[in-house]
């Protein structure tokens, strides 16, 4: 039996792109997984707060402050407990929202979900991930830095085999949204059969 965590971070709770295509993807996930489990993580909805200089150093403590730290193991077991991760991330400013920037902060800790210091050792090894993300001024094909910034911390965890299902160019009248969502629901079911 498979589990899906799946992590909403669009400030939009409604006629939010991301949201309504990550909706899409456990619809069609649900199919192909009728007994599997979905746990969900918003991350705008349960503000995840931005590390400190104390939650840093009991990070690295052989005796660490539990309370520090308490919300961090809960986030990681989640990690370990599923099979596989859905992200629907949009782009603000450039970037991820700070709301999960704040999340990968607490996850990636060193012991935990990686190790080494010159030659790092993912730790979430045998997971999947699916990346839905949206760009309001990017047209469709142009290089997209959610992706990558995304696929480094994934990455930095050992999680490897990433799917990317991107809605560039929201405000771009090139491709009208709906074909933009059609384009990426067929890609969604391609790769979950």
């Amino acid at each position: 039996m498979n589990t899906l965590l799946r992590i909403d971070s669009s400030l939009r709770t409604e006629q939010s792109y991301s949201r309504t295509l990550g909706d899409y993807f456990i619809q069609q996930w649900k199919i192909k997984n009728p007994d599997g489990i979905i746990k969900e993580r918003d991350v705008t909805r349960q503000l995840i707060p931005h590390i400190t200089q104390q939650t840093v150093n009991a990070f690295f403590s052989e005796n660490p402050d539990t309370e520090s730290i308490h919300l961090s193991d809960e986030l990681i077991n989640e990690l370990y407990q599923c099979d596989e991760i859905l992200i629907t991330c949009p782009m603000y400013n450039y970037g991820i929202p700070s709301s999960l920037k704040a999340y990968f902060d607490s996850v990636i800790r060193t012991k935990k979900t990686f190790t080494g210091n010159i030659s790092l050792k993912g730790l979430l090894e045998n997971k999947k991930a699916y990346i839905i993300s949206s760009m309001g001024g990017m047209s469709p094909g142009t290089h997209n830095p959610l992706e990558n910034h995304l696929t480094l911390l994934f990455n930095h965890m050992g999680i490897t085999d990433i799917c990317y299902f991107p809605l560039n160019g929201t405000v771009v009248d090139e491709i009208s949204n709906a074909e933009k969502i059609a384009l990426q629901q067929s890609e969604i079911l391609k790769h979950l059969n």
